[in-house]
């Protein structure tokens, strides 16, 4: 799995908020722009500096990657989730279809919140985080200023095809069943995936907590799907 350049390279000048908008207030995300010599601007900070910085703060890369990655893995859920209520055919189809909403939207909440507190600030506000999501008239996950991440969907294990896509848009019934179960069982195996990994590479605990929720849940919710499909 790619990992996102959010400790080397540009994407270190997002990490900066109130020196990077010129905001009073004060946030500890902002000590990763390296003070210049006199005279001379401040400077994205070296890989050394955000690795102490990550460390001081009790995350690392492998933390802030995870979240990166999931949010955009949650959101095509939603996607497919959403299309559900119109086209399925069984009752249990249904209505696990509105747990994976019921779940997975807080969760998208509750990640953007961590990065948030512990890389952007107030990040609502911030242009280096509308930077970093791509965020053009509203976020990717219906408009409500949610973050568009911009991360390729082939670098996510799990993650359903444009085509896939097309097909499960264009499918009723029992073939819409058959294939939402296919697609969204190869997706939450992939959650699975990106969660065991964070759990092996990560340090922050709560990070740590929402992978090995993840890790819980969409076990559990492949197992309702197969069982769905039984009955």
């Amino acid at each position: 799995m790619r990992r996102l350049a959010l400790v080397t390279g540009t994407a270190l000048t997002l990490l900066c908020t109130s020196a990077c908008t010129g905001e009073e207030e004060p946030q500890e995300a902002a000590n990763v722009i390296a003070p210049g010599a006199p005279g001379e601007s401040s400077s994205p900070a070296t890989s050394e500096q955000i690795a102490a910085l990550a460390e001081e703060q009790g995350h690392n890369e492998a933390d802030v990657t995870y979240l990166v990655l999931m949010i955009e893995h949650h959101g095509q859920a939603l996607e497919m989730a959403e299309l559900a209520p119109e086209r399925h055919e069984r009752e249990d189809i249904g209505r696990i279809a509105d747990r994976i909403a019921a779940a997975q939207g807080p969760e998208i909440t509750v990640m953007e919140g961590w990065l948030e507190t512990n890389v952007f600030g107030p990040a609502r506000e911030n242009p280096a985080y509308e930077n970093f999501c791509g965020l053009e008239g509203g976020g990717h996950h219906g408009g409500d200023g949610g973050c568009d991440l911009g991360v390729d969907h082939g670098d996510m294990p799990g993650m359903a095809s444009p085509e896939d896509m097309e097909r499960l848009e264009a499918a009723e019934g029992d073939e819409f069943d058959q294939l939402f179960v296919e697609l969204m069982t190869a997706h939450h195996e992939g959650a699975v995936t990106m969660a065991e990994e964070a759990m092996e590479n990560g340090e922050d605990q709560e990070v740590l907590r929402m992978a090995n929720d993840v890790i819980a849940e969409q076990n559990a919710e492949i197992e309702r799907m197969r069982q769905a499909l039984e009955s």
